[in-house]
């Protein structure tokens, strides 16, 4: 990979979207954006998409029954949204799940 294959095309825009992300994940995320990475929050979830993406083996991820879940408003970049509806339609796992799942498997691999 070059150094400039890092840098996204306008024809890869980011779109809000809102989704219910585990609490325990989203808090390990904040702490990763305010003291491992120059980076947000979104930005690190974007790249754990496109970590999950890349493995083209989408799983279910079960919240716990303890977990809590917060309702946010998340950047994420068209291509991601695009292939995990694909993973959704075609294994019947919710967009949240597969986004969730994504996370913590990034979370687990650091």
């Amino acid at each position: 990979m070059e150094i400039r294959d890092k840098l996204y095309k306008y024809s890869n825009p980011i779109f809000t979207k809102t989704i219910n992300i585990d609490d325990n994940i989203y808090s390990k995320l904040k702490d990763l954006s305010e003291k491992v990475y120059d980076a947000t929050i979104s930005e690190i979830m974007n790249i754990a998409l496109e970590e999950y993406i890349e493995r083209n083996n989408p799983t279910f991820y079960g919240k716990s029954e303890r977990e809590t879940v917060t309702y946010r408003a998340i950047r994420l970049r068209k291509s991601n949204i695009n292939k995990l509806n694909e993973y959704s339609r075609k294994t019947g796992i919710s967009f949240t799940r597969l986004v969730n799942g994504a996370l913590k498997e990034f979370l687990d691999n650091q």
